[in-house]
């Protein structure tokens, strides 16, 4: 039994106790050769659609919670802080003085956290297309979320491309944590 984008199947029920006894995440991309990962999950926490993208959180057996959207890992609680720390450290670490922080994407709150680490910073726009994404973090990763109540950070709900068009503030760094070009993502590339 799987849901209609397959991902996630239904392993081993147990009829006679109306028990699920083991469930599995099937990734949407496909690495290549037609091999996917995929994750075996304790609890389904929220599986909805937004406006733009359907949004799920599900608890793991040994990854801790995963943010999936649109059937594409986001992240593990297990090992986020590796894509975090690249994305921000790198780029921060080269300017001589980053102080304002524009960040395309990122509602799950672990870029924000990574920026917030470095004392220069003292402004950080997030502009986030999908207020829900910033929502489910906030209920079920709060680890990551809780980075968006700093006084320095603030949030814009809108496409990033727009937000730049239109914004006349200038930054010292832009980072772009946006989702992949990739199956449903792909239009916004």
């Amino acid at each position: 039994m799987e849901n209609k984008e397959n991902q996630i199947a239904l392993v081993d029920f147990d009829p006679k106790k109306n028990q699920i006894l083991e469930l599995w995440f099937h990734d949407a991309v496909e690495f290549g050769h037609g091999c996917r990962v995929s994750i075996k999950i304790k609890n389904v926490l929220c599986l909805y659609r937004s406006e733009y993208q359907e949004i799920a959180v599900f608890e793991t057996e040994k990854l801790g919670r995963m943010l999936v959207l649109d059937g594409i890992t986001m992240l593990t609680e297990f090992d986020e802080f590796a894509y975090h720390e690249m994305i921000v450290h790198v780029p921060l670490l080269t300017h001589p003085n980053p102080a304002r922080v524009l960040i395309i994407g990122g509602g799950d709150g672990g870029t924000v956290r990574e920026v917030l680490r470095h004392p220069e910073v003292e402004k950080v726009h997030v502009c986030e297309l999908d207020r829900e994404v910033v929502r489910a973090c906030r209920q079920y990763l709060p680890s990551l979320a809780s980075s968006f109540d700093d006084p320095k950070v603030e949030i814009f709900y809108e496409d990033g491309a727009k937000f730049v068009e239109k914004n006349p503030s200038t930054y010292d760094i832009i980072i772009v944590d946006s989702t992949d070009p990739i199956g449903p993502g792909q239009i916004l590339f």
